[in-house]
């Protein structure tokens, strides 16, 4: 029997430790104050519960004694499923005990006996140690803690406040979007920084900030003498005390009437003491405020990450004290934020420690003004924010500078800096990728929210980015998020895609989000909480990579054998349907043809007369399709795009599955797909089968489209001897559907004259 605990349990005790005395929790075992025991309960007579089990902690309250929860660390090779279980059995119902936390020194859960469920505050599952008057109402409150009452009020004030702001920053002539956002900002800064003063002063710190340019001071004063006072004062004094490496704050107001400034400094100040909101709430204010002021699909691509994410993204990335983060694409600062706690929750906080936080621990880019955003809030979360830029980081390069990059970069941009990175291409996208590769050490770890496209398309600076991916670092994971994660910014399929460098991919573990815990909306006013959460499975499994039926591996060998592709969908188990082939292996040129929208303005007759132009509307029931309400000229600049007749049409947009074979030559627009098969029979068999095709695990829901390499990339079930079988099959159903149809339609037709002659 080993006499000592191994590296791995005491290195997860350490940080446990860590994070509970950063929480207000007495270790001391010495001490008469201690409300933190470990490996035994404080008593003899509870320890006796306890049938010679050791508990990891029982954390008690400190002023009755009363043992309120468990904390057991998951052993190597444990699950936690297989913790929170003996957690429960072992030691929190021996004891009487409601709340019980699990971790593995990465993640941590927290769940409620009495509602035989997790913890949730504010809607979101919790995933940290609580304070004790934190478990205290969970205790009385059950496992679903909506907000204090304190905080409930601050959240619906503050939300109505953004609300009203906007309305009068709008009248003042403030332009929609960043403009109102940033100065509505700066004046709830002028607050937050006030009251962080106010409460180091009660905690007998010394203020960096004197009594008279704080809220107090001012904010009673009638709405001239108010912004006089902001303009000629205080923002002097925040100039001198933030504004060193950029402008945080304006020189001077943008507000011009004095009345709008009065009228938006007295609704703030009714909230009180905001540090008495939880910043989670806060952060729910300014991300309504982001949703209603800037607009969907800006021009830089902007949208938040949802906290959710971003949490689970850091804890993923299981942050060490001493490393740097990077985040080259970091909007208001939400990884950084989070990253910056992370750390700071785990690690001594020293003087000198905190000094390494504050200074040498999070760095940030932006290219736009809401880097002036990033800064505040780091500012509000305990700083850093001198490490935060303005500027493109594309334009930039780095080598090896951090440790860590965690981000979620603007999709589909373009760029003038490919050259830069040694690629010809003006799309982002694969030069956003070789910046983050490049950006960290050998060594170095990266999370980052990558578009769907990247991880599967054909193009070769995309393979090739995948390849240096594959070849030069590990890629541990591809982490698929449904549609819905980033609505209602965008509906674009997207993934978490996790890597380190310096080592070459041996193999890739796929996890599949179709629940993350929120109702699938697109909704401007957010996504309800559900109880469907597959990140809760997610956090379980992440140690080991267990395959289950949402995650599985794939070598790396097969990866490179089919273009480097990443993308789940190409490594999906089907269930068993016999033979598939890809759909090019059964086109002509093993290619599609694209349709596309056409210029009535163009006037070249290349081919002496007119097409017909089919649009998706125009294919109907019938299997041969040669009429459209409209016909178009030949376009001399598209010759390649006129489908000869017996083309298989496809539509692959917002009405997947429609499908016709033409009977002369004709044009369709961009939302179908010509599909010229040779063989008539194979043409056939796909005009029948392409509309039953599951196009769900192509990524393609309602409302999103597939694209020109998912439809090529389509697997069909396909065993050529039993094709011309199974044609004749279905041509006999044909005949009778529309023998039907024909029917209904002679009704419909019969109908209608009675109809018109009123009988």
């Amino acid at each position: 029997m080993a006499k000592f605990t191994k590296p791995l349990e005491s290195a997860t005790r350490t940080k446990i430790n860590n994070y509970l005395i950063n929480l207000g929790w007495e270790l001391d075992e010495s001490s008469p104050n201690c409300n933190c025991f470990t490996e035994r309960a404080r008593t003899v007579e509870e320890n006796a519960k306890f049938k010679r089990n050791k508990p990891d902690y029982v954390l008690y309250s400190s002023d009755t004694f009363e043992p309120i929860a468990i904390i057991e660390a998951k052993k190597i090779g444990e699950s936690l499923d297989k913790a929170l279980e003996q957690g429960i059995t072992k030691y929190a119902k021996p004891l009487g005990v409601k709340i019980v936390f699990i971790t593995d020194g990465l993640f941590i859960q927290a769940y409620h006996l009495d509602d035989n469920d997790y913890l949730y505050y504010n809607s979101e599952i919790v995933t940290d140690f609580l304070t004790e008057k934190r478990i205290k109402l969970f205790i009385d409150g059950g496992s679903k803690i909506f907000s204090e009452q304190k905080v409930t009020h601050s959240k619906i004030e503050l939300i109505k406040i953004f609300q009203e702001a906007n309305d009068i920053l709008r009248k003042d002539g403030l332009s929609e979007g960043r403009e109102r956002f940033s100065e509505f900002s700066n004046l709830l800064f002028l607050k937050l920084i006030s009251d962080i003063e106010a409460e180091r002063e009660e905690k007998g710190e010394k203020r960096r900030l004197e009594e008279m340019y704080c809220w107090d001071a001012y904010s009673e004063k009638n709405a001239n003498e108010l912004q006089h006072y902001i303009n000629k004062i205080v923002l002097p004094r925040f100039d001198r005390e933030y504004n060193h490496t950029s402008d945080i704050f304006n020189k001077k107001l943008l507000i011009n009437k004095a009345e709008n400034l009065k009228e938006i400094v007295k609704r703030i100040s009714k909230l009180g003491n905001l540090l008495d909101t939880n910043s989670d709430i806060k952060g729910d204010a300014f991300e309504y405020f982001l949703k209603n002021s800037i607009s969907v699909g800006n021009d830089l691509g902007e949208y938040f990450t949802p906290r959710h994410i971003v949490k689970l993204m850091v804890d993923l990335m299981d942050l060490k004290f001493v490393e740097t983060i990077y985040d080259p694409c970091c909007g208001t600062g939400g990884f950084l934020i989070e990253a910056f706690k992370n750390i700071k929750n785990k690690c001594k906080q020293t003087k000198k420690n905190i000094e390494i936080l504050e200074n040498k621990t999070v760095f940030g880019r932006e290219i736009s003004t809401t880097s002036r955003i990033a800064k505040m809030n780091m500012i509000i979360m305990g700083d850093g924010h001198n490490n935060i830029e303005q500027k493109d980081s594309l334009e930039f390069p780095l080598k090896e500078e951090y440790d860590v990059c965690i981000t979620n970069f603007a999709f589909s941009q373009k760029t003038d800096y490919g050259n830069f990175y040694d690629f010809e291409t003006s799309d982002a996208n694969p030069i956003f990728m070789k910046h983050i590769y490049d950006s960290i050490k050998k060594d170095g770890r990266c999370a980052v929210v990558v578009p769907e496209g990247l991880l599967f398309d054909t193009q070769k600076d995309y393979v090739r980015i995948r390849k240096l991916l594959v070849e030069q670092a590990n890629v541990i994971a591809v982490i698929r998020l449904h549609n819905f994660v980033f609505k209602p910014y965008t509906g674009q399929p997207t993934s978490i895609l996790i890597f380190e460098k310096g080592k070459s991919t041996k193999k890739v573990w796929f996890f599949d989000v179709q629940e993350d815990g929120f109702k699938q909306t697109g909704s401007k006013k957010g996504r309800r909480k559900i109880l469907d959460d597959d990140l809760i499975e997610l956090r379980q499994i992440w140690k080991e990579k267990l395959e289950t039926d949402k995650s599985f591996f794939v070598p790396a060998k097969d990866i490179i054998e089919n273009d480097y592709q990443l993308s789940m969908n190409n490594y999906l188990k089907k269930e068993s349907v016999g033979k598939t082939v890809k759909l090019k292996e059964l086109l002509k040129d093993n290619k599609i043809i694209m349709g596309f929208t056409p210029n009535r303005n163009e006037d070249a007759f290349w081919f002496g007369g007119k097409h017909t132009w089919v649009k998706v509307g125009d294919i109907n029931d019938d299997m041969f399709i040669e009429d459209s309400d409209e016909q178009i000229t030949d376009l001399a600049i598209k010759p390649d795009k006129l489908l000869p007749k017996n083309t298989l049409l496809f539509s692959f947009k917002l009405s997947i599955g429609k499908v016709a074979i033409t009977k002369k030559p004709l044009f369709t627009n961009e939302a179908i797909a010509g599909l010229i098969v040779e063989d008539p029979i194979v043409r056939k068999y796909l005009y029948y089968i392409l509309p039953t095709i599951d196009y769900d695990s192509n990524r393609a829901t309602k409302g999103e489209t597939l694209n020109k390499d998912s439809v090529e990339n389509l697997e069909i079930p396909f065993e050529k001897y039993k094709i011309k079988a199974i044609v004749e099959k279905l041509d006999k159903v044909e005949a009778e559907r529309q023998k039907h149809i024909k029917k209904k339609n002679e009704l419909k037709d019969k109908l209608a004259e009675i109809i018109d002659k009123g009988l």
